[in-house]
């Protein structure tokens, strides 16, 4: 009964937590580049090489693969493509899970792991904007959940060929380094355990290392072969960015902890259980499986724990690590600690109600996340809240509207919140690709035609002569210096925008626009250049 009722929960909310993220989830400046990297390819352009993108170049290929379906839709398209793979993730996080318990202790496994990541807001909300890590997650659980076929559970369907399948399992690991270089730290971390362990693994180091180099090989040798030098830019930029101290980790590190509060409490409960109770259940756990099982699964855990912190200390250490850095790689965690908690009573009534009880802790968390309230406020005027009037989403979409019929026939969009281009379905100047993000005012003229993003020359010269007949820009725009990340002085942006208002005029202000909710001056040429055409 509590197992057909965690089960009822789980898909309910599942469903209802995505849906709302689609619609009510805030505008991230993030979404925009993404899709428009997308598209681009989709156009026949190559990242790097043609345009400056700052994440492995995998997304770019699938995302502009199935573009045909997302594309017309602008952003709200994308969130659901992408809310379908964090769907998918979350099924794949159970299905891992269920491979670290018997079968008969499966079920519970499965929920717990689903309900701690498609039933936590904060996960679902990140998995659902186009970033990098719904995506990830999927390429990092399917990798992991085809290395566990590698170790056939009955004696009458293992064969020296089972652990063949290390090598699919390689290469999705390596795909997903494709899509969030990070990511790659799994690689030697897995390799080496699965070394250390050939008496039970056999040669699946061997098919998993082959593996992870032709993943690797598949997913940047192009790159490497045909914007060798754009390609490292655009990663020393990770590299350079500034805001490392210990404050700001343990900032990162207190913040993924409430976000992921559920997880984080039954390891620890899991933890506190194995100190005082460490006898009795695991031999119950053994008797549970029919003759001829040689491996109940008790392994993997281990495997995907250190293959988790591998990579959650690397995104740690980064110069500014964002909390939402550690999505792709949780529902590792939550795959590990939902099997222990499966094995960790015997009664089966029990694990049932074991299971409901961290299904509806998932639940509460979202309910009371911080996060929900963030969907519907859009800041604090001292003592009264003020609400948003539409959700980020509704506002872009009519505000793309707007630019769309005050554009005509161009195509083209002055502006660095490349979410509203998207949005469009328009382009913006070669070198706007980041968004914000592209504006590196310590590069020479050289430098930045080679790389595809602007200086102060290339920046003035385009805002002077861009021939785009709108114009668009928020909080953000020309507000951010890369790669240091740090505010442009108040004259040089002032500057900026001078430039901007020789040549065009204001004719739209939108309040409480996109990410953080800051006005968007939406303004038209005077004296318009000729419009470039899309061929």
């Amino acid at each position: 009964m509590c197992i057909w009722l965690a089960a009822m929960c789980v898909a309910a909310a599942s469903v209802t937590l995505y849906t709302a993220a689609v619609w009510f989830g805030n505008l991230n400046q993030d979404e925009g580049w993404y899709l428009y990297a997308a598209r681009a390819v989709a156009d026949g352009r190559m990242p790097y090489r043609d345009f400056f993108f700052t994440q492995g170049p995998l997304m770019p290929y699938l995302y502009g693969l199935f573009a045909p379906l997302w594309s017309p839709h602008g952003v709200l398209g994308g969130r659901v493509f992408t809310a379908a793979l964090g769907l998918l993730s979350g099924l794949l996080a159970a299905g891992l899970a269920r491979r670290a318990v018997p079968s008969s202790r499966a079920a519970e496994a499965g929920l717990i792991a689903f309900a701690l990541t498609a039933c936590n807001l904060y996960h679902v909300y990140f998995t659902t904007i186009p970033k990098t890590y719904a995506l990830a997650s999927c390429l990092v659980l399917g990798g992991f959940l085809l290395l566990t076929l590698s170790l056939s559970r009955r004696s009458q369907t293992r064969s020296t060929l089972s652990c063949m399948w290390a090598l699919p399992a390689g290469m999705l690991i390596a795909f997903a380094a494709g899509v969030r270089l990070s990511l790659g730290a799994m690689l030697p971390i897995t390799a080496l355990a699965l070394l250390l362990t050939f008496r039970k693994t056999g040669a699946a180091f061997f098919w998993f290392a082959l593996g992870g180099g032709v993943g690797l090989a598949l997913a940047f040798g192009p790159t490497l072969t045909e914007a060798l030098e754009p390609f490292l830019f655009s990663q020393s930029f990770h590299v350079a960015r500034g805001g490392r101290d210990l404050f700001f980790m343990a900032g990162s590190l207190a913040r993924t902890v409430r976000a992921y509060l559920p997880a984080v409490m039954l390891l620890a409960a899991l933890v506190i259980f194995r100190l005082f109770r460490s006898s009795g259940v695991a031999d119950t756990v053994a008797q549970e499986e029919p003759t001829g099982v040689l491996y109940r699964g008790q392994f993997w855990p281990w495997i995907w724990l250190l293959a988790f912190l591998a990579v959650f200390g690397v995104q740690l250490a980064s110069p500014y690590p964002y909390d939402d850095y550690q999505v792709p790689v949780m529902g590792l965690l939550a795959a590990a600690v939902a099997g222990w908690a499966a094995n960790s009573t015997s009664s089966g009534s029990l694990r049932g109600c074991v299971c409901l009880l961290w299904v509806v802790a998932s639940l509460l968390a979202s309910f009371g996340s911080p996060m929900a309230q963030s969907w519907f406020v859009a800041r604090q005027d001292r003592f009264w809240a003020v609400r948003k009037t539409a959700p980020d989403l509704a506002v872009l979409r009519q505000t793309a509207r707007d630019v769309r019929a005050l554009a005509g026939t161009d195509d083209l969009l002055l502006t660095q919140d490349t979410y509203l281009a998207v949005e469009a379905d328009m382009r913006v100047p070669e070198g706007l690709e980041m968004g914000p993000f592209s504006y590196f005012p310590q590069l020479s003229d050289e430098e930045a035609a080679r790389y595809h993003v602007m200086n102060d020359t290339r920046l003035e010269a385009l805002l002077a002569a861009a021939p785009a007949s709108i114009a668009a820009y928020s909080g953000y725009g020309f507000a951010i210096r890369s790669p240091v990340m740090d505010e442009v002085p108040a004259a040089q942006r002032h500057a900026f925008l001078s430039t901007l208002g020789q040549h065009y005029d204001g004719v739209q202000e939108v309040p409480d626009f996109g990410q953080n909710s800051t006005t968007l001056q939406i303004m038209k040429r005077r004296t318009p250049l000729g419009a470039q055409q899309r061929p």
